[in-house]
Parts: structure tokens; sequence; C-alpha cells
């Protein structure tokens, strides 16, 4: 805006002192203009002027044309590069869409790999029947991901206004990681008062939960040597808090400050854990952060809006 009111202002004044020049033989006394250095500067204005005019109209065409192909030229390439954005777009879309159901399936695939095996060596029939049953349940959970996420695009007006029982919500989560806790040889700590109840979405405060602690045991498991991975809920003043605590060997320093970033995962995972858990809490109308995350003492805070 600046530079455009630059130029208009020296257009402006150009066509004073060219107005001025041209009018020296009417502004001037007579005796001025008819000898000396005044009548040749008159003379060159009046020999100069029209053809430097024409030259001038001639050139401001030209640049008139230029500019309007350098425009079309540029509107073009923004069309093309629009196109090429927007198909960038959408395979960026289906890579985001493709790594949150490999990320959604991967905790009860894994249960699944762990309960076959089990269940391929049990000789006792009450036992396997129990380990098929389980095999039944996290088959049912895949397929209710797959459904949760099919329907991700629509709206659910009273999802947040839902009751979810927060106590009974983490006791289904004790079962669905007690085989992953096994597995790698932690202990699962759950402190919650029974009727402690939160508002929000129950597969989603389910499922965002579930990936905080699943990355909690996928470290203790990396580190080979047990651990503990404590879920403590209380109440207070109409917020419940949620801690999610593990004593494993902590975030990188290099991981810190990008956690719930899409993609960012110091291990082979997809990197989508934290960052689906802080979207659907936050959809719920509350909040994830990570408030410690030092060797031996991780801990992540949900805070839900109380029931």
């Amino acid at each position: 805006m600046f530079r455009r009111l630059k130029s208009v202002l020296v257009i402006v004044a150009g066509f004073f002192v060219g107005l001025i020049l041209a009018s020296l033989d009417h502004i001037l006394p007579p005796t001025t203009v008819a000898t000396g250095p005044t009548m040749w500067v008159i003379v060159f204005v009046d020999w100069v002027a029209p053809p430097l005019a024409g030259v001038l109209f001639a050139g401001a065409l030209i640049y008139a044309q230029r500019a309007r192909r350098l425009h079309q030229a540029e509107r073009a390439a923004a069309e093309v590069l629009a196109e090429r954005l927007a198909g960038t777009e959408r395979r960026q879309a289906i890579w985001v869409v493709a790594a949150a159901v490999a990320h959604d399936l991967k905790n009860p695939l894994h249960n699944l790999q762990l309960l076959v095996e089990e269940a391929k060596d049990e000789q006792d029939p009450a036992l396997r029947k129990e380990l098929l049953d389980r095999i039944r349940e996290n088959v049912d959970r895949a397929t209710e991901r797959l459904a949760e996420l099919s329907r991700a695009g629509q709206q659910r007006a009273d999802s947040v206004e839902a009751r979810v029982d927060l106590s009974g919500t983490l006791e289904e989560l004790r079962q669905r990681l007690s085989p992953t806790a096994q597995a790698s040889k932690a202990v699962l700590q759950i402190d919650c008062p029974r009727g402690l109840a939160v508002r929000g979405d129950a597969h989603a405060l389910r499922s965002a939960v579930e990936n905080v602690a699943a990355n909690a045991l996928e470290a203790l498991q990396a580190r080979g040597s047990g651990g503990t991975l404590a879920l403590r809920a209380e109440r207070h003043d109409g917020v419940v808090e949620l801690v999610v605590q593990d004593d494993g060997p902590g975030i990188p320093e290099q991981l810190r400050t990008r956690l719930f970033t899409p993609f960012s995962s110091g291990h082979e995972g997809t990197g989508l854990g934290l960052a689906i858990a802080r979207a659907l809490t936050r959809a719920g109308g509350g909040d994830l952060v990570c408030t410690d995350s030092g060797p031996g003492r991780t801990t992540f805070r949900f805070t839900f809006q109380a029931a």
C-alpha cells in the first residue's frame, strides 16, 4: 500500500513539474523569455516534451501489456500450485487416516498375539475357554475401533454431555492392558473412587487413556526390567484429574517439545498415540498435558469435566 501511494505521489509531482516547464513563457516576463538561458529552456521543452510524452505513453502501454501477461502467468502458476497442494493434502490425509487405523488396531492385535500364544500351550479346558473368551473380546474390540473410525466424521451433539463412569472405564482398561502388562513384567495400579463420573464420550475417553497407558507400557517393556504404571483419579472443584505415571526410562530430550505432534515417535511406532489422545480429550471439553518427563518418573495428566 505504501509503495503504491509513493508511486502516485511521484507521478503527480512529475505532472506538476512538466506543467510548470510548459508554462514558463506565460509565467515569466516577456523580456526574460525572449533572450538568455530561459529562452533555450523554453525551446528545449517545446521540442522535447511532445516526443518524450509519446515515448512515455508507449512505454506505459508496453508496461501494462507485460504486467497483464505477468499477472496471467502468475495466476496460471498459482492454479497449478493449488492443484498440486490439493493432491498433496489428499495424500497426507490418506496417510494420516491409515496411520490412525494402524495405531488404533495395534493394541488389540498385540493382545491377540499374546493370547493366541497362551491358548496354544494351555491344556486346562477352563483356562483355555477363558483365553478364547478374551480373544473374542479383542476381536470385538478391533471391530469396534474400525466402526468408530468410520463414524469419526459424524458430529454427535450428545457426546460431550454423556455421563461416563470413570471407575468402570478404568477397570475395563485394566483388563485390556493386562496382557501387555504381564508381557512387560509391569505392575498396573489403578486408584479411582467408585462412582466417580465425568462428562464426555465413553469410547473417546477410553481410547485416549489407553493410548497414553499403552505408550507407558511400551517404554517399560523396552527397558526390560518391569516397572510400575499407576493411574490415579481425583475430583477437585468440578474437575476430575486423572494422572498416568510410570517409572520407566523417561522421554528423550529431543522429543519433549513435540510430544503431541503427529508422527513424532522415539521408537518404531506411528507417533500418533499422544496426538490422538489429546485430540479426543479436548473434543470432550478436557485436556491432556505432560507434567513430568524425566527418567524414573513420567507423568501425564488428564482433566475432565465432572458429571
